[in-house]
């Protein structure tokens, strides 16, 4: 084996020496740049590249710190917005203690009618300060108008009600990760602005082009596989047949019908005309049944699951009413009184109007009716999807939905006065003192004076059987066919017909005469259940009326409701108290987490200028003493070596 002798040194050439001095110079100037970069911006790195872990981490902790500080300013502008808010209630809460004490001063004789009147120019005072407090703008936008802040919430009408042009909405803020918070109070909540929703169930039928998501109060059918069995005494007939998809009860209708179609038995389904709310099955002879399969509810939840019978007459369905639900389908399929010429009327404070519903088709047509007449109310589909919801915002005005020859009120489920009222919730739910040992004093046309007792009665209805039980087809009571309230029809002569204006009378609304000498015209009393918005505005407005005319029962009803209204404004600051210790709390944590971000983006991303400094230093000095060699070293020639 031959052994390999080591290779001997020689002389390095000199491009080399110049190559490798060259490559260094540069390495120290690359490095003295990048040093000169960190001290200069503070970072470790400047792409992804140099470092893709703390990259990506660098990436994830900004992406964190940035929505912490989103958040965090969204909790400064939230505490802002709803500091402000607590305190403009709180001027409506000053100006409720002074309406308390206006209140007082001004009921008994002991105050004078002018002192009354004086009274009343401080109550307009203290409207219009709080409609300032209602109407704060702060941060651009109006504070009380809820989700609709752009323009004042509460506008002064000319009869001196106050319509409130904001909604129910909130305005949400993400206060953290998947945290939202209201920072908004709406005039409703804090101050009154709707009254509360005229509505009944009125019983929509079912169609065949009923979606199935209206069904079940618009919760709608979750639909799936379901199996119908035919007999006859012969071979049974079995489908599973898939309803998943279906849109309406017609197209559920035209699957289990084709399923056996062709076949010895037939299947025929429609709406049961009995009643109007279900699915009915009728099988061309024999049975009918039908079952889910394992894993569905369909046949259930429609209302069909069976055993064998000859006809399965499903359950209710209680679909919801839609915009687009025929007037027709309403009351079970009897619809609704809309003969030309009578309709409803709508009465709010001293506008009112006729809806004649004639040529309306659909809720959504009857609507439009009512929005066109300008009368600051609001007409939905109520939370039930039963029926309609009418509400008034006008506070300080009565609000009334009476008839107009016919009962179109009544079968829209939306009339505010009827034989079944209640006689507590008469004169805002003030009532009528039947039990207080005050009758009902009529002077009859032929003048006889009757006392009719009206105590244990409970309703109108009650009131009615008592005056009609005196002289059954002459003296005659009954609910007024045109607007609210009762009338009375009396043939016994040709005098005047007299109620007295005693606290029952008042209270029914009767209190007066008709002096004509036709007994068929009817003594017509006034409406007794006028709605109210319950809110400040409808306390001061009232307030101010009831001390410029001297009514001291309105004063006494009033004592009251200022009680009440002082008492939620309080609940409602209170509750902003609750979202601003939440908000205050969630600010610290904020603060304490940002902190914590900032130290890991520290360690991860920023550098420690001081050290990098000291290399740069170090690096000077290196790249220094590398040039002195290389010059030094380029220097030499041949006569070096010689």
């Amino acid at each position: 084996m031959t052994s390999l002798s080591p290779i001997l040194q020689g002389r390095i050439p000199g491009s080399l020496v110049s190559s490798r001095l060259n490559r260094h110079i540069q390495a120290d100037q690359r490095l003295l740049m990048h040093l000169q970069e960190q001290i200069a911006t503070g970072q470790k790195f400047f792409l992804p590249s140099e470092s893709p872990s703390a990259a990506l981490r660098t990436i994830h902790l900004q992406k964190l710190m940035e929505r912490k500080t989103q958040a965090l300013a969204n909790v400064e502008l939230s505490t802002s917005l709803l500091s402000a808010s607590e305190a403009a209630l709180g001027t409506v809460s000053d100006a409720l203690n002074q309406a308390r004490g206006l209140i007082t001063s001004g009921l008994g004789a002991s105050t004078t009618e002018a002192e009354k009147k004086a009274l009343a120019i401080e109550a307009g005072a203290l409207i219009q300060q709080v409609m300032n407090a209602a109407n704060s703008h702060f941060r651009g936008r109006y504070l009380f108008g809820g989700s609709m802040n752009n323009s004042p919430p509460f506008v002064q009408r000319s009869d001196g009600s106050i319509v409130y042009q904001g909604d129910r909405g909130s305005v949400q803020s993400l206060i953290d990760l998947n945290s939202l918070l209201s920072n908004s109070v709406d005039g409703d909540t804090a101050l009154g602005g709707f009254t509360t929703p005229i509505t009944s169930d009125i019983n929509p039928a079912l169609t065949l082009q009923t979606r199935i998501s209206d069904l079940s109060g618009g919760r709608g059918v979750e639909l799936g596989p379901v199996v119908v069995t035919l007999e006859n005494g012969g071979p049974t007939q079995t489908q599973t047949i898939d309803l998943t998809g279906a849109q309406t009860l017609n197209d559920i209708k035209v699957r289990l019908e084709n399923a056996f179609s062709g076949g010895p038995l037939t299947l025929t389904v429609d709406i049961d005309p009995a009643s109007q709310n279900g699915l009915r099955l009728t099988p061309s002879a024999g049975t009918v049944a039908v079952a889910d399969v394992e894993g569905s509810l369909a046949a259930a939840d429609l209302g069909i699951r069976s055993n064998a019978t000859a006809v399965i007459n499903g359950a209710d369905l209680n679909p919801r009413i839609t915009l687009e639900t025929p007037l027709s389908t309403l009351n079970g399929g009897a619809g609704i009184s809309a003969a030309p010429g009578t309709g409803f009327v709508i009465t709010n404070g001293n506008r009112s109007a006729t809806i004649d519903v004639s040529a309306a088709t659909t809720v959504g047509d009857l609507f439009n009716l009512i929005r066109q007449a300008n009368l600051d109310v609001d007409v939905q589909i109520n939370a039930a999807g039963n029926g309609l919801a009418i509400t008034s915002r006008a506070s300080g005005a009565a609000f009334s939905i009476g008839e107009n020859g016919g009962t179109t009120a009544r079968d829209l489920g939306i009339r505010t006065f009827s034989a079944n009222t209640e006689l507590a919730d008469l004169n805002y739910g003030t009532g009528v003192p039947v039990n207080d040992g005050q009758p009902l004093k009529i002077t009859r046309r032929d003048g006889t004076t009757l006392e009719i007792d009206l105590s244990s009665t409970n309703t109108i209805q009650d009131v009615l059987d008592r005056i009609n039980a005196v002289d059954p087809g002459n003296l005659v009571a009954s609910v007024t066919s045109v607007g609210n309230g009762i009338q009375l029809t009396d043939n016994s002569g040709t005098g005047p017909l007299v109620i007295d204006s005693n606290a029952v009378g008042q209270a029914l609304g009767l209190a007066g005469s008709e002096t004509g000498a036709d007994p068929l015209v009817p003594l017509t009393g006034s409406d007794p259940n006028p709605q109210e918005v319950d809110g400040v505005m409808t306390l001061l407005v009232r307030l101010q009326r009831a001390l410029h005319d001297g009514d001291d029962r309105e004063l006494t009803r009033l004592s009251g409701i200022v009680e009440t209204s002082i008492e939620n404004v309080n609940l409602v600051r209170g509750e902003i108290g609750g979202r601003l210790k939440i908000l205050d709390e969630t600010q610290n944590r904020l603060k304490d987490e940002t902190l914590r971000l900032e130290e890991s983006l520290s360690e991860t991303f920023y550098v420690d200028v001081a050290e990098v400094i000291t290399q740069l230093a170090n690096r000077q000095f290196t790249l220094e003493a590398t040039m002195k060699i290389a010059a030094q070293t380029m220097n030499l020639s041949l006569m070096n070596y010689l």
